[in-house]
């Protein structure tokens, strides 16, 4: 009897944690929409949002696990300048999971179906920031007629996993495995993990609570594991990134001086981030290489996330290359100015 009786608790908890979790989640999406339009990628909704007027059209890729509302602010500026678009990857944000990892050559068939879905059919100047990178190159390999600039935010490389020093795994990783099956009935929302995760992060209060509704779904982490898992396999690469020819490309690099603190997790020595900056500023160099007209500018009060650090120099890039590709039958060359 006392078995059964545990089991019968166990059940009770799991309905109940799923119910709460369902209604909790449909509670968010009624109070926090879906900003752009929702269209169907081989049977999964896709999230895209345009702003702004013009072409070229700037399309923006998210780093590992980010979101499209991430950079409201700088798409708020870029569309001062002319069209801006951000997506949501399958799973993340208010795009639809796909059960599965995605690697690079998927992720860029899933824009380039949900560009043509949402009729965006004009000249493309891409930005890809850390495992943006990735993604955007792998498109303009399989996609290159619409393709006529590239921004790298603090880009990752293709080749990284093996060039950069190997690291121990931390707890978290363990943890974010457990919290796939917790977040389905409810206990992730419950136990506060995600909302402390944005502590520390500058954002008004509208704009946490609508990303923590949207993480707090019951497939992000899932999602989010199974991206890691591709991208580990993308940036293990025996091969160096495709050359892109004579597209202008700016390079934006991380260049605040390596310091230990508080955000660095306790597996990490200020060895590890001495030897790690330094192989990172080569292939940062390396990327910048890929195109006879590429330019690598080093953002000196920046970690990785320049767009926060430093989002003028982010906006300036846009801006020059949306210049280049209006100009392109001018003689003057705004990547010169």
């Amino acid at each position: 009897w006392l078995g059964i009786a545990l089991v019968a608790l166990v059940l009770v908890v799991l309905a109940g944690g799923g119910t709460y979790q369902w209604v909790a989640t449909n509670n968010d999406l009624t109070r926090y929409p879906p900003p752009g339009k929702l269209i169907d990628v081989k049977g999964r909704m896709m999230h895209i949002h345009c702003q702004g007027t013009g072409t070229p059209t700037v399309v923006v890729e998210q780093g590992l696990g980010g979101l499209s509302l991430a950079w409201q602010e700088i798409h708020h500026r870029i569309a001062e300048l002319t069209r801006v678009c951000s997506y949501d990857r399958a799973g993340m944000g208010y795009s639809e999971p796909i059960g599965h990892p995605t690697r690079a050559p998927e992720v860029a068939e899933r824009l380039y179906l949900l560009l043509q879905g949402a009729d965006i059919s004009d000249d493309l100047v891409l930005v890809g920031w850390s495992a943006g990178g990735v993604y955007i190159r792998e498109f303009f390999g399989a996609y290159p007629d619409q393709v006529k600039a590239m921004v790298f935010v603090d880009s990752s490389h293709e080749q990284q996993g093996v060039r950069l020093p190997e690291l121990e795994q931390s707890a978290d990783s363990g943890f974010l495995r457990l919290a796939r099956y917790l977040a389905p009935i409810g206990l992730l929302r419950i136990s506060g993990v995600v909302r402390r995760q944005f502590d520390n992060v500058p954002l008004g209060d509208e704009l946490r609570e609508q990303l923590l509704a949207l993480y707090h779904q019951s497939h992000a982490v899932g999602t989010l594991l199974d991206a890691s898992t591709a991208f580990e396999q993308d940036t293990n690469s025996p091969n160096p990134p495709d050359s892109l020819g004579d597209l202008p490309l700016i390079v934006l690099s991380q260049g605040k001086p390596v310091e230990m603190s508080d955000e660095v997790p306790p597996n990490i020595t200020l060895e590890y981030l001495l030897e790690s900056r330094e192989i990172w500023n080569q292939l940062q160099i390396e990327l910048a290489s890929l195109s006879s007209r590429g330019s690598r500018i080093v953002a000196a009060e920046s970690g990785h996330r320049i767009h926060s650090d430093q989002p003028d120099l982010l906006v300036d890039a846009v801006d020059k290359l949306v210049r280049v590709v209006r100009q392109k039958n001018s003689a003057s060359d705004p990547l010169e100015q």
